[in-house]
């Protein structure tokens, strides 16, 4: 059974004086120990799409329809039941580590308190301990100091290093990322997409990624599906959809993607007259 799977989902946004339909009727399934994603450039509904499935769309102004099996769970059917999901069977990885911590509390404390939604039974030492090997796991040195430390005192790098740890802390069957690495340097990204494929490959955990970086889909993808308009506008393997796409949008999605050309040859220094 998959983890979570979509069936024609719609998420229609109240706006001012009209309705803005940001999703339009998309379908996709994700099993355990893959990774799917939905790409796309901005305002195509990717991340409205993920935020809707975790009921963290504004309320009274977002309306869904069509069904969300998160475990077997119908969220659309009975909102309700994401309370005890979130946080369980599934888990967020925001997109910017700087906004999504708590500045007044240590990242012990929060750490913590996510141990204690999964775990009410661990108790003093053992949520200590379960925090220092999490910090471990996601390859953060001497995890003992950085748990006394505040959210400003860590780099940008290291603090979502900690929210994947919250989020392997709730031993979720499901993470969700919501472009985990569009606030880091480019230096920071690759280890943090590693770090992101060697905690599935240890766990089994299925990820729902949504990013505007085919490169990332690339790396991290089984599965991708490329958004427009809230559509779906193709979706297949991950080898396909990069290598051989059918669409014309994909294939302008890809020709934006950088490519690095020959070096040019050295130009010759003019030999200074006084040298000759």
């Amino acid at each position: 059974m998959s983890v979570l799977e979509v069936r024609d989902l719609r998420v229609e946004i109240m706006a001012p004086g009209r309705i803005v339909r940001a999703v339009d009727g998309v379908s996709f399934s994700v099993d355990r120990g893959e990774t799917v994603t939905i790409i796309g450039e901005s305002g195509s509904g990717k991340s409205t799409t993920a935020m809707g499935l975790l009921g963290l769309l504004p309320p009274g102004l977002a309306v869904l329809s069509g069904q969300a099996l998160i475990h077997g769970t119908d969220v659309i059917a009975t909102p309700k039941a994401l309370r005890k999901l979130r946080g369980r069977t599934v888990a967020l990885i925001p997109q910017d580590p700087m906004t999504s911590l708590s500045p007044v509390h240590t990242i012990g404390s929060q750490l913590s308190q996510s141990l204690r939604i999964r775990r009410p039974d661990l108790k003093g030492a053992a949520v200590q301990a379960r925090a220092v090997e999490l910090l471990t796991s996601v390859r953060i040195s001497t995890p003992e100091e950085q748990l006394r430390k505040y959210p400003h005192q860590l780099s940008g790098g290291m603090l979502q290093r900690v929210l994947i740890a919250m989020a392997f802390a709730a031993e979720a069957e499901l993470l969700v990322a919501d472009e985990p690495t569009s606030a880091l340097d480019v230096t920071v990204q690759a280890s943090i997409l590693d770090l992101l494929l060697d905690l599935q490959e240890k766990t089994g955990v299925a990820i729902l990624m949504i990013t505007h970086d085919l490169g990332v889909a690339r790396l991290m993808s089984d599965r991708i599906n490329v958004m427009k308009d809230g559509r779906f506008v193709e979706s297949g393997e991950a080898e396909q959809i990069v290598d051989h796409p059918q669409e014309a949008y994909t294939r302008k999605l890809l020709a934006a993607v950088p490519a690095l050309g020959p070096l040019d040859p050295p130009t010759p220094r003019p030999v200074k007259e006084s040298a000759l």
